[in-house]
Formats: C-alpha cells, sequence, structure tokens
C-alpha cells in the first residue's frame, strides 16, 4: 500500500469549505485543519503507490488551494 501526508495552503476564508472537499475525494483516509506553515494536512493512501499521483492532482487542482507539500512515506 502507498501513503503520503499532503501538506496544503488555502485561502484563509476557505479553509472548511476546502477541508470537506478533500475529505470526499476517494483515497483520502484523513484531513485535518492545522496551525502553523500550513492549513490542512491530509492522510492518502492507495492500493498501489502509482495511484498516489492521480489523487494528489486530484487535491491540487481544487479551487482555493494555494500550494502544496507532498510527504511520502517510505517505512
Amino acid at each position: 500500500m502507498g501513503l503520503v501526508y499532503v501538506l496544503m495552503n488555502t485561502e484563509p476564508s476557505q479553509m472548511e469549505s476546502v477541508l470537506k472537499e478533500i475529505k470526499e475525494i476517494k483515497g483520502v483516509v484523513e484531513a485535518y485543519m492545522v496551525y502553523g506553515t500550513y492549513d490542512i494536512c491530509a492522510k492518502v493512501g492507495a492500493e498501489k503507490p502509482q495511484e498516489l499521483k492521480g489523487i494528489v492532482q486530484k487535491i491540487r487542482s481544487k479551487n482555493n488551494v494555494l500550494n502544496t507539500l507532498t510527504l511520502m512515506v517510505v517505512q
């Protein structure tokens, strides 16, 4: 199983609506609003690691997602 964490910056007034949209994406296991440099942290899992690319692209293409940082779990 492939696993990544995606950290996101959003338009400040849109954090809650972005979080709701992110949670609806198939493959998003968990997602939370967080304090600090990033606004949202999502845990993304897929049976095949190559499926992760498509899921991350869906997250990145959401309106009001300004930028992302993807952390691939290796162990």
